[in-house]
């Protein structure tokens, strides 16, 4: 598998206007229960980036204390690269997991100018349109770049690629919100996308990152909430998955 890893990332090499930048994120989990919002986990994001190219990843777990309620697990990696301000997704994998049981367990390769991708091996039906497509995470760092370059757009429009295939989802700007991270106030601006049951707080302080992610997941609702973040110095990408 490495080896596709090493094609992805010396793809065609195109010089951005604006480079990606390398950050993590730590994030407490949520969710929302007949008692009201239970604290269960935590969430970590990291962006490897250097020039154009990235590696971005998450991970999502309950604590222990919460897991004979609620056993939840999730892990995403995407990689892919930045070509005329547009996020160009290679590869998207995830493995999520709820009280034991494998929930979603798949790949995705991406072959943009070939006009299709492959999902568990097998070819996806329909064509790839030219200009950006993302994934379900990488989604995130699709919105926060598109927001520095465009801050008065109100529909930012993208291809997704998940486990339904590859279609076309609008994320729509509802307004500003003012919200208390760590005791501070931050304005962030409001983004929805109804079908993906996701809505989304960017902040432009921490570089339109979502610092608060609503996702609707089954009957379960699930809230994130942004506890830490650290920019880092691009030392290059690391191609292992762990």
């Amino acid at each position: 598998m490495k080896k596709y890893f090493v094609i992805a990332m010396i793809l065609m090499f195109v010089m951005p206007v604006f480079a990606l930048s390398s950050y993590q994120a730590q994030f407490s989990l949520y969710a929302e229960t007949e008692l009201g919002a239970l604290k269960i986990g935590k969430a970590n994001f990291a962006l490897q980036a250097k020039d154009d190219m990235y590696v971005y990843t998450s991970k999502a777990s309950t604590s222990s204390l919460w897991k004979t309620l609620y056993d939840y697990s999730r892990t995403e990696t995407s990689i892919g690269m930045k070509s005329n301000n547009d996020l160009v997704s290679s590869y998207y994998i995830v493995n999520e997991n709820v009280k034991g049981s494998t929930k979603n367990d798949y790949e995705i390769y991406i072959y943009a100018e070939q006009n299709y991708a492959t999902y568990n091996g097998e070819k996806y039906m329909g064509e790839i349109e030219p200009g950006g497509l993302v994934d379900s995470l990488s989604v995130y760092l699709a919105l926060s770049e598109d927001m520095k370059l465009y801050p008065e757009q109100t529909i930012f429009n993208y291809q997704v690629a998940n486990s339904e295939g590859i279609k076309r989802q609008d994320f729509t700007v509802d307004g500003r919100e003012a919200i208390t991270i760590n005791d501070k106030e931050i304005e962030t601006i409001i983004i929805l996308c109804p079908e993906l049951n996701l809505s989304l707080n960017l902040a432009k302080e921490y570089g339109y990152l979502p610092v608060m992610i609503r996702k609707v997941n089954g009957k379960t609702v699930f809230n994130m909430e942004l506890t830490e973040y650290t920019e880092l110095y691009a030392k290059g990408i690391s191609l292992n998955n762990d």
